[in-house]
C-alpha cells in the first residue's frame, strides 16, 4: 500500500543533490566533449585519415546515437525494477562502459593503414556513443523528474549547465597541458601520445563523478518509483521501434515540442561547427599558438558558466522562452562580432603576432557568443520538461525519457549532418590532412566556413524557439491536474488492499 503523501510530494532536492547531478554531467561531459572536441582533429590531421573518411566515421556515431536515445528512453521510461527504479541501472551501466571505452577509442597506431584507422574509429565511435545513449537519457530524465516546481526544474538545470560547460572547458585547458612540445613533435598538438594520456584522466573522473551522482540521488528510487507504479506500463513487441519513430513526428506537428526540438539541434549546430572546425581555425587561419588557442577557448567557455544566474533570473522573473530568446541573440552579436575579426586578420596578425595582445584581441567576439550560448545549456531542457508535463496531463504517461531521446535524436542528426558536411568540406577545400601547413586559400576558407556557418545556426534557432507558446500559469494547471489523478489513484488502490486485508 503506497502513502498517498509519498506520491504526491514534489520532493525536495537538496543542494548538494544538485552539485551531484551536475558532478555527473561533468564525468561524462569531459570523456564526451574530448571526442567532440578533438576527434576530427586527431583523426584528419595527427593520424591522416581522410576528411571525408572522418566526416563519415563520427557521422556513423553520431547518427547511431540519435536513433538508441529515444529507444533507451523508452526503455527507461517502462522499467520497473525493483533495485534501480525507472534511472539508476542504465545511469551505473553506462558510467562503467564509457569508462573502458574513452581509452580504447585514443589508443590506435600511427603506423596503421588509414582504412585501418577508419573502422577503428567507426567502431569505437559507435561504442562509446552508445555508452553515452546509457548514461544521458535516463539522466536527463531523471533530472526533470526529480521535482514537480516549476522553478526548481530550472535551477536543476542551471546547476548542471555549469557543470556541463566546465565538461567542455576542462578538456580544452588540460589537453593544452599534455601537448606540450617534444622532439619528435615541436608542435605538441600533433603528438598522438598527448590525446591517448589525457583519455586514462577524463575516464577516471567519469567513473568517479558518475558513481557520486548515482550514490547521491539514489534516495529518490523509492519516490519515483512509488509514482511509476501508478501509470500505464506499455508492454513490449514487434512494433516498439515503429511507434517510437512514429511518435517522434507526432511529436513534431506539436508547435511546443517542435519549436524546441528543432531549436535547440539548429542552434547546437553552431557548436558544433565551432568545436570541430575552431581548432583549424585557431591553428591555420589566426596562426595562434597553442597556448594562445587554448586561453581563447576558455575565455568563450567561461563565459558560458558567467551567464548561468543571468538566464535563471530572465526565466524565473520572465519566463524561460524570453531568456532563451535574449540569449540567442547575445550570441549572435557574438557570431557577426566573430566575423568581423576574421574579415580584419591580416591587419592584426601583422601588428599584433605572437603578442599577448593578440589575445585580447580575440576574446571579446568569442566570450559574447559564449555568454549568449550558455542558455542552451541550461533552459531548453526546462522547456521540454514543461511540455512533457502538459502532455502527461492530458494523456496520463510519463514518457520523459522518451522525449528527451526525441529531443537528442534531433540534435544528433543534426550534428551528424554537420559533421559529414564539415569533414568533405575540408577535402573540397583541399585541406592537407596530416600537415602543420595549409595554402592561404584553405586558411581562408576554414574561417568563412566558422564564421558563416555560425551565423546562419544561431539565427535559425531564433526563429524556431520564437513558436514556443507554454507559460508559467499552462504548467502550474497541469501539474494540479496530474496530482489530482495521482491521488485518486492511490486512493483507490489503498482502498482495495485493504478490502483485501479485511477479507
Amino acid at each position: 500500500m503506497k502513502s498517498t503523501a509519498k506520491l504526491r510530494s514534489g520532493s525536495t532536492v537538496t543542494r548538494g543533490q544538485k552539485i551531484a547531478l551536475g558532478l555527473g554531467d561533468l564525468g561524462y561531459g569531459i570523456v564526451n566533449n574530448t571526442m567532440n572536441s578533438f576527434i576530427l582533429f586527431f583523426g584528419n590531421t595527427v593520424m591522416g585519415v581522410p576528411g571525408t573518411l572522418m566526416g563519415l566515421a563520427v557521422a556513423c556515431g553520431t547518427m547511431w546515437d540519435a536513433v538508441t536515445d529515444p529507444l533507451l528512453g523508452y526503455a527507461s521510461d517502462n522499467l520497473r525494477s525493483r533495485v534501480f527504479g525507472r534511472r539508476h541501472g542504465f545511469i551505473l551501466l553506462g558510467v562503467l562502459l564509457m569508462s573502458v571505452l574513452n581509452v580504447a577509442l585514443w589508443s590506435l597506431s600511427p603506423e596503421w593503414s588509414s582504412t585501418a584507422k577508419f573502422f577503428w574509429f567507426v567502431f569505437f565511435i559507435v561504442a562509446l556513443e552508445t555508452s553515452y545513449t546509457f548514461f544521458a537519457t535516463p539522466n536527463s530524465a531523471l533530472s526533470l523528474e526529480i521535482t514537480n516546481d516549476y522553478n526548481e526544474r530550472s535551477s536543476i538545470q542551471i546547476y548542471k549547465s555549469v557543470f556541463t560547460i566546465l565538461g567542455i572547458l576542462i578538456p580544452t585547458l588540460l589537453m593544452g597541458a599534455f601537448q606540450t612540445p617534444t622532439e619528435a613533435y615541436p608542435d605538441g598538438r600533433f603528438n598522438p601520445d598527448s590525446y591517448r594520456n589525457f583519455s586514462y584522466v577524463g575516464s577516471a573522473l567519469a567513473l568517479i563523478f558518475g558513481t557520486i551522482m548515482f550514490v547521491s540521488t539514489f534516495s529518490h528510487v523509492p519516490r519515483l518509483k512509488a509514482l511509476a507504479a501508478v501509470e500505464p506500463r506499455k508492454k513490449g513487441g514487434l512494433n516498439i521501434l515503429k511507434n517510437i519513430f512514429k511518435n517522434f513526428f507526432i511529436t513534431l506537428k506539436d508547435r511546443n515540442f517542435r519549436s524546441v526540438i528543432l531549436g535547440y539541434a539548429v542552434s547546437m549546430m553552431a557548436a558544433t561547427i565551432l568545436i570541430a572546425v575552431g581548432f583549424d581555425v585557431f591553428t591555420f587561419t589566426f596562426k595562434t599558438s597553442t597556448m594562445q588557442m587554448y586561453i581563447i577557448m576558455a575565455g568563450l567557455f567561461l563565459m558560458t558558466i558567467v551567464g548561468q544566474p543571468l538566464w535563471f533570473y530572465i526565466s524565473k522573473k520572465y519566463d524561460k522562452k524570453r531568456a532563451v530568446l535574449f540569449g540567442q541573440s547575445v550570441s549572435l552579436v557574438g557570431c557577426f562580432m566573430l566575423l568581423a575579426m576574421f574579415l580584419m586578420r591580416d591587419f592584426f596578425n601583422g601588428l599584433l603576432e605572437q603578442n599577448f595582445f593578440y589575445v585580447i584581441f580575440m576574446m571579446p567576439p568569442l566570450m559574447v557568443a559564449g555568454l549568449g550560448t550558455g542558455v542552451l545549456y541550461s533552459l531548453p531542457l526546462a522547456l521540454i520538461g514543461d511540455a512533457i508535463i502538459i502532455e502527461k496531463s492530458i494523456t496520463g504517461e510519463d514518457r520523459t525519457a522518451t522525449f528527451a531521446g526525441f529531443m537528442t535524436l534531433a540534435y544528433k542528426a543534426s550534428q551528424a549532418v554537420s559533421q559529414l558536411i564539415l569533414g568533405s568540406a575540408l577535402d573540397l577545400m583541399g585541406f592537407q590532412e596530416g600537415s602543420s601547413v595549409q595554402t592561404p586559400a584553405v586558411e581562408a576558407s576554414l574561417g568563412w566556413l566558422l564564421c558563416l556557418g555560425v551565423i546562419a545556426s544561431v539565427g535559425g534557432g531564433i526563429l524556431l524557439f520564437s513558436r514556443y507558446r507554454i507559460k508559467r500559469a499552462d504548467v502550474q494547471e497541469a501539474l494540479e491536474k496530474i496530482n489530482r489523478v495521482v491521488i485518486v489513484s492511490s486512493d483507490a488502490e489503498s482502498s482495495e488492499g485493504e478490502k483485501r486485508g479485511d477479507a
